[in-house]
């Protein structure tokens, strides 16, 4: 099945916000930020942003050690923002890292609340340790906060198709990720056609 090769993928976001999962490779998606990111953020210099997007390449490009290292000098250096802490910990999960993931996730979200692509890493995190329904509670409240959140609405039927075995609500997150991608997920529309003919059929 064509699902079991699809469930992390790792998802870069620019400028502040950064973190996902859902398929096999690193794709950017851009996202606006919070009033409260864009507050800390209009503090920065130029010279600071351009930091921070050099940050997140070499994160999109494997280099994440020298990320980590960026990524950690603008955090000392801004403490009030989210998006950098919430990129360390992709950064950890990336390795396989989970509990100084999900430390600097906390983190994150101890500065910026509602920043969803942190709740979906959290559900990432938890679906990897096998607590199903923490995993679907954290992609539930990712979706809850954006709800055009493509990848999390992906991973939300995943977890109703794979684990749950809740087919209609896998069928109805299906939908929603592909009305919402901008590009063609064959694979996933055809699965999704084939859960909606076992629908009818049962």
């Amino acid at each position: 099945m064509h699902i079991s090769t699809l469930f992390i993928k790792l998802a870069v976001i620019s400028v502040v916000l950064l973190s996902a999962c859902a398929t096999q490779e690193n794709k950017p998606e851009q996202q606006q930020t919070q009033a409260e990111a864009d507050k800390a953020l209009s503090k920065t210099s130029e010279s600071d942003i351009q930091q921070y997007r050099q940050a997140i390449s070499l994160i999109s490009t494997g280099k994440l050690d020298e990320a980590e290292s960026e990524l950690m000098d603008f955090s000392a250096d801004h403490p009030g923002l989210a998006g950098p802490l919430a990129n360390l910990g992709l950064i950890s999960m990336k390795r396989n890292k989970y509990d100084k993931a999900e430390e600097f996730l906390q983190k994150a979200l101890s500065k910026n609340p509602n920043l969803p692509h942190a709740y979906n890493l959290l559900g990432c995190i938890e679906k990897s340790r096998g607590n199903i329904i923490k995993a679907r509670d954290n992609f539930t409240r990712a979706v809850e906060l954006k709800e055009n959140y493509a990848l999390a609405h992906y991973n939300l039927a995943l977890l109703y198709d794979i684990y749950i075995q809740d087919i209609s609500s896998a069928v109805a997150h299906y939908q929603k990720y592909l009305a919402l991608i901008k590009s063609t997920d064959k694979k996933t529309a055809d699965w999704l056609n084939e859960l909606k003919a076992s629908l009818k059929k049962g």
